[in-house]
């Protein structure tokens, strides 16, 4: 008899999971007055790959509904249109029905629930409604942060990294805070459903240190960038097209002048264009002087360039004698601060 109950059970489970159908639904309830078209993107895949949708979700009297096709779990990223800067995440697993409900037209007291995570989600956002309104990236990566190190072993720690967290604004923090991750927190489903191409595997190295690399030059054929030869270096990437490049170069001009002893530091301008000629060309308006005048054709493909962790331009990467690398961002400012503080500090000396 037990027999029988475990066969009917097991078949009974087989038979509502294949009645489970590919898709999640998005299912609205908002204020009766509102109407409204919402922008819907979301990362589908399945076990032969993956693709980016688009869709729309209309409301009509604050009522809307909008299927979701899909097999594997995602993120949904809705955008209400209401001039909010980020969209808000959802997480969907298939057969999930997921209701967005609000008394207001407002997103940040809208409360989103289908599954736990985005239970979650809806808390996260709602208790800090007010600093992701005022969209300034250093207050959001502090809220975030503090989640992430009061909650390490949570799921939602990844997807907040993922998702809210401006790496562009703070690279060191995101890469503390998620080497600090344990627990459920080191799922490489986050890291997947989020589609980034910069944690393929889940996990964030550290920038590599640089030794030596040889360079296509302008004036010499090749030039081979060594730290250790210097007291500090200084690496501008960039691509032709490059809004404020006339600002750019002339802080560059600048900074050379300031330390005029070319054999004592390196500063050098790395164009990472495929065509020589979107190299070449905007350089004859430059009047740079004891600048490296430099070129990798396979750009942010190519392997040293990987290993630095340059992903993007215009990036400024400050390195130190020993290799190790001080500054990473597009701070004209802070690169140009960073670089200064390598150059004055004194070597370490060996102890007797």
């Amino acid at each position: 008899m037990i027999k029988i109950l475990r066969t009917l059970t097991i078949c009974m489970l087989l038979f509502l999971a294949g009645c489970m159908k590919n898709e999640s639904k998005l299912l609205f309830e908002l204020p009766a007055d509102m109407n409204a078209t919402f922008r819907v993107v979301y990362y589908a895949s399945d076990k032969r790959g993956g693709t980016t949708l688009e869709n729309v979700a209309v409301i009509t009297k604050g009522k809307g509904e909008l299927k979701c096709p899909m097999r594997n779990p995602m993120l949904i990223y809705l955008y209400p249109g209401t001039g909010q800067i980020d969209p808000i995440v959802l997480y969907a697993e298939r057969g999930d029905d997921i209701k967005i409900t609000g008394s207001s037209p407002d997103p940040a007291t809208w409360t989103i629930e289908g599954n736990e995570i985005d239970r979650m989600l809806s808390e996260w956002r709602t208790a800090n409604a007010s600093i992701l309104k005022k969209a300034d990236p250093a207050d959001t990566n502090k809220a975030v942060a503090q989640y992430v190190g009061e909650n390490p072993q949570s799921p939602l720690s990844p997807l907040l990294l993922l998702t809210v967290f401006s790496r562009r604004h703070d690279e060191t923090l995101f890469r503390r805070l998620w080497q600090s991750l344990s627990g459920d927190a080191l799922d490489h489903t986050w890291s997947r459903i989020a589609a980034r191409a910069d944690i393929p595997s889940g996990s964030v190295t550290t920038p590599g240190r640089l030794k030596s690399m040889a360079v296509r030059s302008l004036s010499n054929g090749i030039d081979t960038i060594r730290p250790d030869s210097v007291k500090g270096a200084l690496l501008f990437f960039w691509n032709n097209g490059l809004n404020d490049r006339r600002q750019r170069f002339d802080s560059i001009k600048a900074l050379a002048k300031e330390f005029p002893d070319s054999s004592s530091r390196l500063i050098a301008d790395i164009c990472l264009d495929p065509d020589s000629l979107s190299w070449r060309s905007p350089l004859r308006s430059d009047s740079l002087k004891d600048v490296a005048r430099l070129w990798i054709p396979a750009g942010l493909a190519d392997r040293r360039i990987m290993a630095l962790g340059v992903p993007r331009t215009p990036f400024f990467i400050v390195i130190s004698p020993d290799g190790h690398q001080r500054y990473r961002g597009d701070d004209t400012s802070e690169a140009f601060s960073a670089f200064r503080k390598t150059i004055s500090s004194k070597p370490a000396t060996a102890k007797p």
